[in-house]
């Protein structure tokens, strides 16, 4: 089982926006969100483009650009585009000031 790995301070999340790490060698984004913190798949799965700075959208949604697929944020379930594969949703948790993700291949 994969450990709990630091991402960053909660100070370094601006509501909404998107972020992407490399935790454990797999691409993960990271957003804080109405109080919460989640994390998905870094790379949409239908072409591998990057969430990098990407923002939540109304309705709790996430966009690719690239090819205008669309996901569910808490549970990465694709909604509309050129996929069927929802996204890939990891861990978070918070300790202290500290915003820690533990991601797994599945």
């Amino acid at each position: 089982m994969a450990e709990f790995r630091r991402v960053g301070a909660q100070s370094d999340f601006a509501e909404g926006l998107v972020r992407v790490f490399e935790v454990d060698g797999i691409d993960v984004a990271v957003v804080r969100h109405a109080g919460e913190y989640f994390a998905f798949s870094g790379r949409c799965p239908h072409a591998g483009y990057a969430f990098n700075f990407t923002r939540v959208r109304p309705g709790d949604r996430i966009l690719c650009s690239s090819h205008l697929a669309w996901f569910e944020l808490r549970t990465g379930k694709v909604l509309d585009g050129p996929t069927d594969r929802d996204l890939e949703v990891y861990e978070v948790r918070v300790e202290g000031d500290d915003v820690l993700v533990r991601a797994e291949r599945r």
